[in-house]
Formats: C-alpha cells, structure tokens, sequence
C-alpha cells in the first residue's frame, strides 16, 4: 500500500469486490489495496481500491474466488 499517492489518476485505479477463501487471501487483497472501501463481517469479502495492472494477480491468487468490479445497482 506504499506507492499509491504520486502520480496515480482515477483511470489507473479500479473499486472492486473480492472474494477469499482465508486470511492469507485477505491479507493478500488487503495488501494490494490502495484504499479499502468495506470489509463485510458476515462475508469473506472486501471492497477495495486496487492499481488496475495488480488485477489479475489478484485474480491469479490460488485463494481468491473473484475479482469484479464493484458497481451501483439500481433500484
């Protein structure tokens, strides 16, 4: 989470849900984060800010079940 202040527009970065199965596949996404938007208590999901070229290490993770962009539904 260190190199996230220079030089990074909105286009570079992308809010996202990920799936995990475990800590070490938390840990893992919340170590890519540049921002952390939610951590559901009752789901083994967080809604995190990532660089957009970490996504699909992200997605690569033995442990994570998905990487999707996270989006507003409508009502």
């Amino acid at each position: 989470m260190s190199n996230h202040g220079a030089g990074e527009s909105e286009r570079d970065t992308v809010e996202v849900n990920v799936g995990y199965d475990g800590e070490d596949s938390k840990n893992a996404a919340l170590d890519t984060a540049v921002a952390v938007t939610r951590d559901f208590e009752s789901l083994d999901v967080v809604t995190i800010t990532i660089p957009r070229g970490k996504w699909k290490e992200l997605d690569g993770h033995p442990d994570i079940r998905y990487v999707e962009e996270n989006g507003q539904s409508g009502a």
